[in-house]
């Protein structure tokens, strides 16, 4: 078995990098965590219709027995496609998985703070100003210039998602 985490983007099935594009048609079986209120199934639909998928409900501070169970379950494929939203290696499920199974690829996707500046409009960084992404409960130990503030809302931010899944950019300069 080879283990591609792959990045299927902020939602939109037309910001499908070409790579994760040719990964999942090639693919033996999908692997989608049961999160974003189906939103990650959402973006590859008709991709995957004739594939074998197993979801998954994603365990709590990655307890290693679901994704144990779950990479049992397709340990006989070749090659086994984990769909994470935005990018797999941003706060992502796929890397607890990952630590069980080698080897792995990684297909970045786009983040969603990228397609959120690029919503509104808005520059992430110019110049010599800096950056920085950390949880919304811990903005205020960052000094950053600016600071994308993911897993809740934050007021006085251009905010693109809602809930847990938002994006928050707070421009300090």
């Amino acid at each position: 078995m080879r283990l591609y985490g792959v990045g299927v983007g902020p939602g939109d099935p037309e910001l499908l990098t070409l790579k994760a594009l040719r990964v999942i048609k090639e693919a033996d079986v999908i692997l989608i965590p049961r999160t974003s209120k189906g939103l990650t199934r959402s973006v590859v639909g008709d991709l995957v219709k004739d594939k074998e998928v197993v979801e998954f409900d994603l365990p709590l501070r990655g307890d290693r027995r679901i994704y144990q169970e779950v990479l049992r379950r397709v340990e006989n494929y070749d090659k086994v496609i984990y769909l994470t939203l935005g990018d797999p290696s941003i706060y992502s499920s796929f890397y607890y998985a990952a630590r069980l199974v080698m080897p792995v690829e990684v297909i970045p996707g786009i983040t969603s703070f990228s397609w959120c500046a690029a919503l509104h409009k808005l520059p992430l960084i110019q110049g010599a100003e800096t950056m920085a992404v950390a949880p919304v409960s811990r903005v205020s130990d960052v000094k950053a210039d600016v600071v994308i503030a993911m897993k809740g809302e934050l007021e006085g931010t251009v905010k693109c998602g809602s809930g847990y899944f938002t994006v928050n950019i707070l421009r300090r300069s």
